[in-house]
């Protein structure tokens, strides 16, 4: 695959990169704001939260006049009540109570529509800062260092894009919308009983402190649970996708008790997170039904003894009580409000995780696209540590020539994968230099350097689309001749011909359909359409059988023509004809051999007797016992 793809696994038993984790991930961390951990506050995560309005302030503004006209229409009825009682019942109007009851319904229509244009537009809106958010999640991943990728859990992040996302679409389209016609109705209430009576409108405020006491405590409650819960979705999702994706390995071992045990843990996990929190929250309707209860007596007591003393009208006696029976709405909302608040803190606070990372390789200040070149390649006594401790590479100085073949050879572990990850700025060495051309990679953009370097490594990813469509993923604009020129290359333009549907054949998730050796040359198809300057092949003919080798080996030949070349050999016969052959061990550079005249690289490393000597023997010997068997 072509650099800018993504990443590739490592050679086995390589030293695994430490790079930055989130919350929970690794060794099943638990959550920073889980239990038993105290959860930063709120307040900044909510301002955070709220600034992805402001691009949206216009439609937000018409939003806001629909609820204030909404919160007038609900505010009406206690006043035509209190109208219809002391002006035209007790005065025996009947038929003015005629057009007092069209203007009900009239104001009820008037509602109805308000409501539907609010509640779209909200939807609206809301869905437009997800798209936002949503798209600034994705684009900032991909823009994050492999390190982050080596110690990320795929389902964690999966569930930080999706389900974590998603609960911020009920706070954008539903919880600030009615924070804001509850607050509006609780001020509208309270002016009305205020001008109706000022000992009423006391009355009122004596019930605000209880309210705002019950709010703290149950935001204070439920944000850890729901943080405790939205991890142990994510543990859950993570778990689920790691066995599906290893579901050939789990039946091939007989493993699947074992996973629907850990499924059954991480399920039991999230449903007991789940109960908890449906225990905080159950708390708040019983809570606001004594209120609502006491306020209602204690109008009906108080507003009773003032209607007998004349003080005030049996009309405005049932407008209060009807404007105290209005607060049942708002008092239940606030639990739903809360509820859905402090569950998309809790989501907002795994989103910001994220975006909130570093891109620990990015373009340097001024950086310049790479210029035009013949790919000379040159390390400088490169020092590299996944840890910052264990050096995986020390002091490692190499040059390849334009259009040079160098082989890299070695034991597992020995720093070959990490050596020419280092040359695309998969990783960025401790100490040392690399340049291309003279250019040091540091100081040109990460675009054009990828762009300039096509990687082939064995462990292969194919996306499940056509043929074609990954044949072409590096370069979308590549015609079909060009693509049927990459598929020759690697000896799969014949299969590919004679399947039904050609190179619109899907290949399935993972290229299912297509054995180990064909997505091996299809990934590597892919690279050469790329036409790279710098071209890297980790054993790409190592999946294949020996006819179809040796038939790559020489169309590679020419395709290696004109490009500087690194081969990551573990087969030491496929090197044979490399200009420059460099064997590492612990790190370091411990041989190396350029090509002569007379002499190939590797005739000068057997004669040497050392290192490579001893890896070719050892091979050599294992392939006589290897055909002594079969025979």
């Amino acid at each position: 695959m072509s650099a800018r793809e993504g990443k590739e696994q490592v050679d086995a038993g390589e030293t695994q990169p430490r790079g930055r984790t989130l919350s929970g991930q690794g060794a099943r961390q638990g959550p920073r704001s889980g239990a038993g951990v105290r959860p930063k506050a709120a307040g900044p995560t909510l301002r955070r939260l709220l600034g992805y309005m402001r691009p949206h302030a216009l439609k937000l503004g018409g939003i806001l006049l629909a609820v204030l006209a909404t919160t007038l229409v609900e505010l009406a009825p206690p006043w035509v009540i209190r109208y219809a009682i002391d002006g035209l019942i007790l005065e025996g109007q009947q038929q003015a109570l005629i057009w007092l009851g069209v203007g009900l319904v009239g104001l009820a229509t008037i509602q109805g529509l308000v409501d539907f244009l609010r509640l779209y537009a909200t939807a609206v809106v809301g869905q437009g800062i997800i798209f936002d958010l949503r798209n600034a999640v994705f684009e900032h991943l991909s823009r994050l260092s492999f390190s982050f990728y080596d110690q990320a859990r795929t389902g964690d992040l999966m569930s930080r894009v999706t389900a974590d996302i998603d609960v911020l679409s009920d706070f954008f389209g539903r919880a600030a919308v009615l924070a804001l016609g509850n607050i509006l109705t609780l001020l509208g209430i309270l002016i009305a009983l205020t001008l109706w009576d000022w000992r009423m409108g006391l009355l009122f405020l004596l019930f605000v402190p209880f309210m705002a006491q019950a709010m703290m405590i149950y935001a204070r409650q439920v944000r850890p649970a729901m943080a405790q819960a939205r991890q142990r979705l994510a543990s859950l999702t993570s778990s689920l996708q790691q066995t599906l994706a290893g579901m050939q390995v789990v039946k091939l071992f007989g493993r699947e008790a074992l996973e629907e045990t850990r499924a059954d843990r991480e399920s039991a996990a999230l449903r007991e997170a789940n109960i908890e929190t449906g225990r905080i929250s159950a708390r708040w309707m019983p809570y606001a039904a004594v209120l609502m209860g006491l306020g209602t007596g204690l109008v009906l007591w108080l507003g009773g003894i003032a209607v007998v003393q004349q003080i005030i009208t049996l009309g405005m006696l049932l407008g209060f009580v009807s404007y105290i029976g209005m607060l049942l709405r708002p008092m239940r909302q606030t639990g739903m409000m809360l509820n859905v608040v402090m569950r998309s803190i809790a989501a907002a606070e795994r989103v910001f995780e994220v975006l909130d990372i570093e891109p620990e390789i990015r373009d340097a200040p001024g950086a310049q696209p790479l210029p035009v070149g013949k790919g000379h390649v040159r390390y400088e006594d490169v020092r590299f540590s996944y840890d910052g401790q264990n050096e995986v590479l020390r002091g490692v100085s190499l040059e390849a020539q334009p259009g040079e073949m160098t082989a890299l050879v070695g034991p597992s572990g020995s720093g070959k994968s990490t050596l020419v990850h280092l040359l695309p700025r998969f990783y960025e060495p401790q100490a040392g230099s690399i340049t291309i051309d003279g250019h040091d990679i540091s100081q040109v953009t990460l675009k054009s350097l990828r762009d300039a370097i096509g990687i082939g490594l064995q462990s292969v990813f194919l996306f499940d689309a056509s043929l074609a469509e990954n044949i072409a993923y590096g370069r979308p604009d590549a015609t079909q001749e060009e693509i049927e020129w990459a598929a020759q290359v690697v000896q799969m333009h014949d299969f590919i011909d004679s399947l039904p549907l050609k190179y619109g054949t899907p290949v399935g998730e993972r290229g299912v359909r297509l054995s180990g050796g064909q997505k091996q040359r299809i990934a590597l198809a892919r690279v050469l359409l790329t036409n790279p300057r710098i071209l890297i092949m980790d054993e790409p003919t190592s999946a294949v059988d020996a006819d179809t080798e040796l038939r790559m080996q020489a169309a590679l030949t020419q395709v290696r023509r004109d490009r500087t070349t690194f081969v990551i050999a573990h087969r030491l016969w496929t090197v044979q004809q490399a200009d420059q052959i460099l064997v590492l061990q612990d790190g370091r550079i411990v041989e190396r051999a350029r090509g002569t005249a007379d002499h190939s690289a590797h005739e000068i490393l057997l004669e040497q007797g050392g290192h490579y000597r001893e890896l070719y023997e050892l091979q050599f010997q294992g392939e006589m016992l290897a055909r002594e068997e079969v025979a």
